[in-house]
């Protein structure tokens, strides 16, 4: 009995011994999980700040002025609706970046010219509509000069002008200045409408159902021409309508320029989280082909802490590119992440060469992360095709690895 009970515990050793590879894959897969659950808890804070941001936007809106939509200008004699035969905008927009707190808005200001000509004579009023306000500098109807009065309905502007007795006339003319955030919009109410607009920003989105029949973006600014046809058939009071919807998406017929913010912090740090699965995947996996191929002996709490600088990336990189902008928050937070973990690694590798290169692959994968949340489209082909390579790479450098023997030979 007495040998027959000494000869356990070296019986259970063999077996540890055996089964260490297996134990090892499995401790890294449940690691794996529990770290992307850990990274994944800094979606809630993402969407959270975003909610943010977007409460200090509708509160710039108010005070600055809402994302700009014009309709009109449009004749009426008494109820009639007196359509423009033609219409031609012309536009010269300067953005700057407008600060509250720790966020920074494009906000506009535009000068506008109208031309246009009526489809007859005997329009007794001229209107218009936007959705912030406007600043009727100077008008005229067939060298008549009008005097707009505003009014607000349902948080719509609408401007009206009486054309004075006596006067008759097509020609329309409108010199106005306006002020925006995001983004400015027209919705044609003229049988022909062209709009042609210059401005000093250079990373405009064109959006609507209408793009721009030509545009010219340089590093100093950008220029855009529209030219519509066919629009005024539609019911004068479905077009005034449409600007009272407060998104351009459910407005048929609007088009226009938004004054693209390329870094949206909280979208590219969301997608950023959404490959921790990948990046914690590749980064344990690297830890442990290192383990296999050298003296070291990696405990699982040693896993689990790089690992953990992983997670702590996310939530250093959502909070430095409140300030600093998503590219240098990304450098700071990635350099960060890879000198703790190479001298995290130097020490329990206890090798310099292989610490060096798991460091190499560690900063690797960082330049390929940003690259793939640069690439936005191509964004699902590049992670895709990386997973891949890591794959392909794996079963290379481990092609000779005897796994069998792995267990016992240490």
């Amino acid at each position: 009995m007495p040998s027959s009970t000494n000869r356990l515990p070296g019986v259970s050793f063999s077996i540890m011994k055996k089964n260490k590879l297996r134990n090892q894959i499995l401790w890294l897969s449940l690691l794996t999980l529990i770290l992307t659950m850990l990274a994944s808890l800094v979606l809630p804070l993402v969407s959270e700040r975003a909610q943010r941001r977007e409460t200090v936007l509708r509160e710039m809106a108010r005070i600055w002025g809402a994302p700009q939509m014009i309709a009109g200008p449009v004749g009426f004699a008494g109820e009639t609706a007196i359509e423009m035969s033609q219409l031609r905008v012309d536009g010269v927009l300067k953005v700057s970046l407008r600060r509250k707190g720790i966020y920074r808005f494009p906000l506009y200001a535009a000068k506008l010219q109208f031309t246009g000509e009526l489809r007859r004579m005997g329009a007794r009023q001229m209107m218009l509509k936007s959705r912030a306000r406007l600043r009727i500098e100077k008008a005229s109807l067939a060298n008549a000069p009008l005097l707009f009065s505003e009014t607000v309905e349902n948080g719509i502007f609408v401007y009206k002008a009486s054309v004075p007795a006596g006067f008759a006339g097509t020609r329309v003319q409108l010199q106005v200045a306006a002020e925006g955030l995001q983004s400015f919009s027209l919705l044609p109410v003229a049988t022909e409408t062209e709009l042609r607009l210059t401005s000093d920003w250079n990373d405009p989105g064109f959006f609507g159902d209408f793009l721009p029949l030509t545009y010219d973006i340089q590093k100093s600014g950008f220029s855009a021409t529209w030219k519509v046809s066919g629009v005024a058939a539609r019911k004068w009071s479905e077009i005034f309508a449409a600007v009272d919807r407060h998104t351009e998406v459910a407005t048929p017929g609007v088009f226009g320029v938004s004054f693209y913010q390329a870094a949206d912090i909280y979208l590219v740090t969301e997608r950023s989280v959404k490959y921790a699965i990948l990046f914690i995947a590749l980064t344990l996996a690297a830890l442990f082909l290192f383990e296999l191929v050298s003296s070291a002996q990696i405990h699982p709490m040693q896993y689990f802490l790089a690992g953990l600088g992983i997670v702590i990336f996310y939530l250093l990189l959502l909070a430095l590119s409140e300030y600093l902008g998503f590219a240098w928050a990304y450098l700071i937070a990635g350099s960060a992440n890879t000198i703790l973990l190479s001298r995290y690694s130097g020490g329990i590798l206890l090798s310099r060469a292989h610490a060096v290169q798991f460091t190499l692959i560690i900063a690797g994968l960082y330049a390929l992360l940003y690259v793939i949340l640069q690439l936005e489209e191509a964004a699902l082909l590049s992670g895709s095709l990386t997973l891949f390579a890591a794959l392909a790479l794996t079963m290379y450098l481990t092609r000779r690895v005897d796994w069998y023997a792995v267990g016992e030979a240490k």
